[in-house]
């Protein structure tokens, strides 16, 4: 197969993550058995770097057949692509975003299909292809094939979507909201989120321990998901999809508003027709770059729950407003009739803890 690696980036040190997959691809010999490019869809407005800041170009990237460099200063050409296929303006921009979270992965899609990929497997920076297992106050570290079992769900099953399993951080929320967050504010801020989320619910900032996901055994299996509450809901990284079903309609484009977050939840909503199925593929999401040194082969022995730490709080403030501003959309698929109603219920819930979250944050 002809499988196109899309690394969604804002970093410079995206290279590290890529050359780990790469490794994790050679171990199992899917460089020789399958044609594989790499596509760098970047922003350089996340931490205000240039353009050649993402150049790959280590030792390990000539194992790629292709490289592809999707950054800000292409979209308007992909808008005129679009244009002269057809696709109005305003719609064609809409697809093209730039910045945000669905940031131009729609144009990646394009890519593939121009070069004749059969899949995307979209990455994200901060995703390790390693498994954290937990045992009681143990951890140690496995690897799995990613790609083989990615492979697996198209050829075996005929997926039109497969994504794998993380462990680490579930999302961007640090164990330092322990020390910060008072019980009561806590219940709060979960108990507004859930209104317009996937993920959170009431006790989601009272144990932030929870957050934190190991594996607890290795009996790890492929399964189809259904429908369940609205959404066959998948996660964002470490995710493929069959590009001839994104091109027949069955898997939806990916959206998010503006600064917003969860353009993953968004798919997830769209995706009743599709055929969807959870892989064996283990990552580990290292959400606040603590721990850099397992691209070097330095794998820690404990988990840190550091009291401390203001950028894992301002990380967190700015997850929080992506939240916010994706409910929405959130609501209006999935409540229709509903929406003013349960917007009008989020809204009173966050104005209940509003000003204790931002004394104790």
């Amino acid at each position: 197969m002809k499988i196109l690696l899309a690394i969604t980036t804002g970093r410079s040190n995206f290279k590290d993550t890529l050359d780990l997959l790469v490794k994790n691809f050679s171990a199992y010999g899917h460089f020789e058995n399958n044609c594989v490019g790499v596509a760098v869809n970047y922003d350089c407005y996340f931490l205000n770097l240039k353009d050649e800041d993402f150049v790959y170009n280590t030792k390990l990237s000539k194992k790629f057949f292709e490289k592809i460099y999707i950054g800000q200063k292409h979209v308007s050409k992909y808008i005129e692509l679009m244009k002269k296929r057809g696709v109005d303006e305003g719609i064609a921009i809409i697809l093209s975003q730039s910045t945000g979270y669905s940031n131009k992965k729609n144009l990646v899609y394009l890519e593939a299909y121009k070069r004749g990929y059969d899949i995307v497997l979209f990455w994200d920076d901060d995703e390790y292809p390693y498994v954290c297992m937990i045992d009681g106050e143990n951890i140690s570290w496995m690897q799995t094939d990613i790609l083989g079992a990615h492979l697996l769900a198209y050829k075996k099953y005929s997926a039109d979507v497969a994504f794998g399993f993380f462990t680490g951080y579930a999302s961007p929320i640090p164990s330092v909201l322990n020390f910060r967050l008072t019980k009561k504010t806590a219940i709060g801020l979960g108990d507004a989120l859930s209104v317009a989320s996937d993920v959170v619910n009431k006790d989601t900032f009272v144990d932030i321990n929870k957050i934190f996901v190991g594996l607890k055994c290795e009996n790890l299996d492929i399964k189809e998901i259904e429908m369940v509450d609205g959404g066959k809901w998948v996660s964002g990284g470490n995710i493929s999809v069959s590009v001839r079903s994104v091109m027949n309609g069955i898997v939806p484009p990916f959206y998010t508003p503006s600064s917003t977050r969860a353009d993953d939840t968004i798919l997830s909503m769209g995706l009743e027709r599709a055929r969807v199925m959870q892989i064996p593929a283990g990552i580990f999401h290292d959400a606040f770059g603590e721990y850099d040194g397992i691209k070097t082969g330095i794998f820690p022995i404990k988990i840190e729950r550091r009291k401390k730490n203001n950028y894992q709080v301002q990380r967190f403030c700015s997850a929080l407003k992506g939240w916010l501003g994706y409910a929405p959309i959130f609501l209006r698929i999935k409540s229709q009739g509903l929406f003013r109603v349960n917007v009008k219920k989020m809204l009173k819930k966050i104005l209940i803890i509003d000003d204790a979250l931002s004394c104790e944050l």
